[in-house]
C-alpha cells in the first residue's frame, strides 16, 4: 500500500482541533497535481482550501460535505489507477482502525504559551511562544487591527524550524492600549524593548502590513538584530497606497454588519471570512481604549511622515524578502523597480492582503527558505 497517499483533515494553527468539509473541488477518478486545490474546509476561525499532498488520482472521497472531522482524520485517498479497489478499501479500514484524534491535553501543550512583557512608558506587550530549542527565534509582528492569532496557519511550519515569538502590537490584542503618538518609531521601539527584556539579541523577523513596516523600522534602527527579514504585503514601501476606507472604517465600525465588509477587503475570496472572525473583531472594538489607539495609529499612517522616513532608510536593511500580492486592496502592490537591490519580491497569486492565510503553504515555504538561508 506504499503507493496509496492519505488526504487528511489539515491542521491550520496549533489550536485547531476539527474542521468541516464544505465541498470537494475534485471528483473521484480525477487526476490532481501536487498542491492543487482539493477540498474546501471550514474551521471556527477561517475557511480555506486543503491542497493535494501529492500528485495522483483521487480514488476515494471519505469525508463527505457537511461532515465535521478531527484534525488528522482520513478525508480522501490518492493512488495510481493500478491500485485495486480492494487495496483502497483495506487501506481505509486499517487507517480508521488505528486513528486516534489528538487529546485536548496534547493540543494544550502545542498551543502558544502567553505572557506579558513590560516595555517603556508603562506599556506591556502580550507575547506568545511556540516551538522548542534555544536557537534564534522567528519573531512575528501582525498588521493594523490584527493580533498574534493572525499567524494561525504559519505557526506549525515555522515552529518546526525554530522557536517562534509572536507579539500583539501596542493598542492591539492583549497588549496595553496606550500608544502615545501612534508612530512607527513607538511601535518598533516597543517590540525592540520587549525582545531586549526577554534576552533576544538576534532573530528572524517576519512582519505583515503595518507589522512589516514595524519590523523594517526596528531593523533599520537596531542594526545587527535581524538574521533575516521577511515582509508580507508591507505598508510604506514605494508604490504602495494605504486604503483609507479600510483603516478609517476599522476605527469607526461598531457593529458586525459594518465590520464584515471591511474584513472581506483583506482577502481575495471574501467567503473565507467567518462569523467567528467578525465576532472577534466586534469584541476587540468594544475593549476600552481600542478606538483611541487605532485612531492615533491611523492618523500617523495617513500622515505619511513615517512612510517617507522609512523609505529613506530601506538601504539600511539586510537582505530582505518581500512577499506581495498584486490583488492587495489594503496597501496595493510595491513598485519592484523602485526598491533597493537588497530587497527581493516574491509574488503570490490568488491572494489579497493576507497571503499567509490564503496561500499558507506557499508563504511558509518562502519563509522557511529565507530562514534557512
Amino acid at each position: 500500500m506504499s503507493s496509496i497517499t492519505p488526504v487528511r483533515m489539515p491542521k491550520w494553527g496549533l489550536a485547531m482541533q476539527e474542521g468541516a468539509i464544505v465541498d470537494w473541488l475534485k471528483h473521484e477518478g480525477d487526476t490532481v497535481t501536487d498542491s492543487e486545490d482539493l477540498v474546501d474546509i471550514e474551521t471556527s476561525k477561517i475557511n480555506n482550501v486543503c491542497e493535494s499532498p501529492t500528485a495522483g488520482v483521487l480514488r476515494r472521497i471519505v469525508g463527505q460535505p457537511g461532515e465535521t472531522l478531527p484534525v488528522g482524520a482520513l478525508i480522501g485517498v490518492l493512488a495510481p489507477p493500478e491500485v485495486s479497489d480492494e487495496e483502497i478499501d483495506a487501506f481505509i479500514a486499517e487507517f480508521n482502525a488505528n486513528f486516534t484524534p489528538a487529546a485536548d491535553s496534547d493540543e494544550a501543550q502545542a498551543a502558544m504559551a502567553l505572557s506579558m512583557v513590560p516595555v517603556a512608558e508603562g506599556r506591556s506587550l502580550r507575547m506568545g511562544r511556540a516551538g522548542q530549542g534555544d536557537g534564534a527565534p522567528v519573531v512575528l509582528i501582525h498588521g493594523y487591527g490584527g493580533d498574534l492569532n493572525n499567524w494561525l496557519f504559519n505557526l506549525e511550519a515555522l515552529s518546526a524550524k525554530a522557536p517562534v515569538i509572536a507579539f500583539d502590537l501596542p493598542g492591539h490584542g492583549g497588549s496595553s492600549k496606550n500608544v502615545g503618538d501612534g508612530s512607527l518609531a513607538m511601535l518598533a521601539g516597543s517590540v525592540g524593548d520587549a525582545l531586549a527584556a526577554i534576552g533576544v539579541e538576534r532573530a528572524h523577523l517576519v512582519g505583515h502590513s503595518l507589522g512589516a513596516a514595524v519590523a523594517a523600522r526596528l531593523v533599520a534602527d537596531r542594526p545587527g538584530l535581524a538574521i533575516s527579514l521577511s515582509l508580507i504585503c508591507p505598508a510604506y514601501l514605494p508604490g504602495t497606497t494605504l486604503s483609507e476606507t479600510f483603516v478609517s472604517g476599522l476605527v469607526d465600525a461598531q457593529r458586525a454588519k459594518d465590520i464584515k465588509p471591511l474584513l472581506e477587503l483583506l482577502l481575495a475570496d471574501p467567503s473565507m471570512v467567518t462569523k467567528d472572525m467578525v465576532e472577534d473583531m466586534v469584541k476587540f472594538k468594544r475593549t476600552d481604549g481600542v478606538e483611541e489607539a487605532l485612531s492615533a495609529i491611523r492618523d500617523r499612517m495617513l500622515d505619511g511622515a513615517d512612510a517617507r522616513a522609512l523609505a529613506a532608510d530601506l538601504g539600511k536593511l539586510p537582505r530582505t524578502l518581500v512577499i506581495a500580492s498584486r490583488a492587495d486592496r489594503i496597501v496595493g502592490a510595491p513598485d519592484e523597480a523602485a526598491l533597493p537591490g537588497n530587497v527581493r519580491v516574491a509574488w503570490i497569486e490568488n491572494a489579497g492582503h493576507m497571503p499567509h492565510l490564503e496561500q499558507a503553504n506557499e508563504v511558509n515555504a518562502l519563509l522557511g527558505a529565507q530562514i534557512d538561508s
